[in-house]
């Protein structure tokens, strides 16, 4: 290819495609994929035994590792980042210092969830909700993305191309001036994988508490527990249930919820590293 193209990987099946240095898609081929996560496959249970590990097989559809896909999507797709550098950050802002401090000296706590789509440019916001750490809804909207939809990404976002063409009014630049009256640099927000959420919505804010981090998995970085495990081992909750794909709402609320139960499981030692020598009742 010449220096006019770009090589992409496929955020899905992994295969090679290309693009112009504009977005515009040179490689027109159908993208077969597995849409779920390898897990440990288990066999029947033996006698007098555990159940017999027998490799990896994938939560979609039960297939063992390196089987061809169970689901054809109609062209590859990017997350419009890779390993290294990412810059230019042009459209980023940073949230604001607070010029008068708060009467009671809060700067709010929210949990931020979006969720996003495929377009020529690579992953772009589509929703994004501010959930209080009451579980009230703080915002909640639809986001117009500026490039050209590959894939609703439906199944994990919920949105649909009806949802966005009807209700997606707002732009990146609109939410963002939204949110930055909503919060300010030492407002604490709460989420999970949330280095995601903010890139998405190109914002610079240092405050924040990531359950991913809170609750690490077992084998330690780069891996990370899914919302969903942690809200079913912890909280003994299921979400991320229904087929039409997730909700931000319901995943901006589990992670207030996993918070708090963490500084219920945690303020007694707190306090009594603090004062050895009072019991806490």
């Amino acid at each position: 290819m010449n220096s006019g193209t770009d090589k992409k990987t496929c955020a899905r099946c992994g295969r090679g495609f290309f693009v112009t240095m504009d977005g515009e898609y040179i490689t027109q081929e159908q993208c077969i994929y597995h849409w779920g996560k390898l897990r440990k496959a288990v066999g029947p249970k033996r006698k007098n035994r555990g159940a017999k590990k027998t490799g990896k097989e994938y939560s979609c559809c039960g297939a063992k590792q390196n089987t061809s896909g169970c689901t054809t999507a109609k062209l590859h797709v990017w997350n419009a980042i890779g390993p290294g550098y990412n810059g230019p950050f042009d459209g980023y802002v940073r949230t604001p210092f607070r010029q008068t401090p708060s009467h009671d000296g809060n700067s709010g706590i929210y949990a931020l969830d979006c969720e996003m789509c495929y377009t020529t440019h690579g992953l772009e916001l589509a929703r994004v909700t501010l959930v209080a750490a009451d579980g009230r809804p703080v915002y909640d909207t639809l986001v117009r993305p500026e490039n050209y939809v590959i894939d609703y990404n439906t199944r994990f976002s919920g949105i649909t191309e009806n949802d966005l063409r009807e209700y997606g009014t707002k732009s990146l630049c609109d939410v963002q001036n939204d949110l930055m009256n909503l919060i300010n640099a030492d407002t604490i927000l709460v989420g999970h994988g949330l280095e995601n959420d903010l890139r998405a919505l190109r914002i610079i804010h240092g405050t924040v508490i990531d359950t991913s981090v809170i609750f690490p998995h077992k084998q330690g970085l780069p891996h990370r527990r899914s919302l969903k495990s942690l809200v079913s081992s912890i909280l003994k909750k299921d979400i991320q249930q229904g087929s039409s794909g997730h909700c931000s709402f319901e995943d901006a609320s589990a992670c207030i919820e996993l918070m708090l139960w963490r500084i219920r499981m945690d303020f007694p030692l707190i306090v009594q590293s603090q004062a050895p020598d009072v019991p806490f009742m």
